[in-house]
């Protein structure tokens, strides 16, 4: 039987990975790199005191911590997050993460073209959609 046109099969291991922040993250799939405007799927591991810096995305991101935890902090509160909690942050929020485990793993999705990727020459409007 013949793949299905479009169908991707990646194995994580694959995958080097970039930094980002204080952390390394692993992008299985990416619109930028494949010049679609669908979601970015990564998983993403910092070390303990690894920092975001406050940003925010035009559309939502969800993510689901596989392995230890951290602190996000989005809308004036604190949440702990903790190996299988899920979020779901909506558009515009915000955030930050700070890792307070020896580890922590996420998966995240979310648009690839948020306001701390988009520069001067991305083909994406503020939305993060292609025109």
């Amino acid at each position: 039987m013949a793949k299905p046109k479009g169908l991707e099969v990646l194995e994580l291991a694959s995958v080097e990975p970039v930094q980002l922040f204080d952390f390394q993250q692993q992008v299985l799939f990416s619109p930028a790199q494949r010049g679609e405007g669908f979601i970015k799927l990564a998983v993403t591991t910092g070390r303990k005191g690894a920092k975001s810096v406050a940003h925010s995305h035009p559309r939502d991101e969800v993510t689901l911590t596989l392995k230890g935890e951290a602190l996000l902090r989005a809308g004036g509160e604190t949440y702990h997050l903790r190996e299988g909690s899920a979020v779901r942050l909506p558009p515009g929020l915000d955030h930050t993460v700070e890792v307070i485990s020896d580890e922590w793993v996420v998966v995240a999705a979310y648009c690839d073209e948020c306001s701390l990727c988009r520069g001067p020459d991305s083909p994406f409007p503020a939305d993060g959609l292609k025109p």
